[in-house]
């Protein structure tokens, strides 16, 4: 019985040999894909590395020129802004000017015209006057039902 005993063992220790041996063919089947994937990402960092480092010199030789004509338009944006600034200056005291014009031309109009009403309504009178003086000639002079010589011969 001993003996079957020694082949139980015999037969289980070559029954674990056997799984054993699956077990590190496929942990090395799984180890040797990783080790090709993780080649693979190394050649692909590599690769971006190599990429990045040249999007990045040019990235620094595009914010070169970029200072460079940032700095060749500062004078021209510093004329401008001074341009502008004289420029509101400018229409800023056009409009004080203008504002007091209109403001005297807005007096010496109400001040023609308070002269004028004045005068115009001494002129109206006066007209009045030398109408109604007419209109009493006339009454006078041609009674009601005479007719001048004048207005026959029309």
């Amino acid at each position: 019985m001993a003996e079957w005993g020694y082949i139980l063992i015999a037969c289980g220790f070559i029954m674990f040999a056997v799984v054993a041996m699956i077990l590190l063919h496929t942990l090395r089947r799984v180890l040797l894909r990783a080790e090709s994937v993780l080649g693979k990402a190394g050649a692909d960092m590599t690769q971006l590395a190599a990429e990045s480092r040249e999007l990045l010199t040019q990235a620094s030789s595009t914010l070169s020129l970029l200072h460079e004509r940032v700095e060749d338009i500062e004078p021209f944006s510093s004329s401008l802004r001074l341009a502008g600034e004289t420029l509101t200056g400018t229409l800023e005291r056009v409009d004080s000017i203008s504002k007091l014009v209109t403001d005297s031309a807005m007096e010496r109009l109400e001040k023609a015209h308070r002269d004028n009403e004045l005068r115009l309504a001494e002129a109206f009178r006066w007209l009045d006057v030398g109408l109604s003086v007419w209109h009493s000639w006339k009454q006078e002079a041609y009674p009601p039902g005479t007719v001048p010589s004048s207005e026959k011969e029309r």
